[in-house]
């Protein structure tokens, strides 16, 4: 029994060395890369744990340049003349919460994604909008390359499958 024991703290040590312990693997503009793990990125997290608790955003994005989701929500949110950054509380089974939207406008609200894998879960956020405010749902990818890559096709066949306004916009 005792060898059991150290033998599995012996292994839980290791893993977590393991998964502490810096990986290779360039980075893109993000500041994410893919590899032996599933994409992910580094940096300072923008939104207190993104959409599956480890989603970061670079330097760049954090100082809001040109290439940040939040300076694409803001320059698309001002040619529709929206609301950014609003917030709504909603109450479920065992307590409430709340939403950030990235626009709203009168009449629908829209959740704003870069061309990357980060922006999968878009249609989730845009159509649990529309049901928290009542209000159309959308979808707005940033095109940042000038291309439709794997990421921006999966997004806009799931968007009109399910009859989900798809806006792909480019500053």
């Amino acid at each position: 029994m005792k060898k059991v024991c150290v033998w599995v703290i012996a292994v839980a040590i290791l893993a977590l060395a393991y998964r502490a312990a810096p990986h290779p693997g360039g980075l893109d503009k993000q500041g994410c890369h893919a590899g032996s793990k599933p994409y992910h990125c580094h940096g300072t997290d923008r939104r207190g744990g993104g959409s599956e608790g480890h989603l970061h955003t670079n330097q760049a994005q954090k100082e809001n340049t040109p290439q940040s989701e939040d300076s694409y929500n803001e320059h698309f949110c001002d040619k529709v003349g929206g609301e950014k950054d609003v917030r709504h509380s909603y109450r479920y089974p065992t307590g409430k919460s709340f939403v950030r939207i990235d626009c709203e406008t009168s009449d629908t609200v829209y959740e704003g994604g870069l061309d990357k894998r980060s922006s999968l879960d878009s249609l989730q956020q845009a159509v649990f909008f529309a049901v928290v405010t009542g209000k159309r749902p959308a979808v707005v990818i940033y095109d940042t390359d000038g291309k439709i890559g794997r990421f921006e096709y999966r997004i806009k066949a799931a968007c009109e499958k399910v009859g989900v306004m798809f806006v792909r916009f480019r500053k």
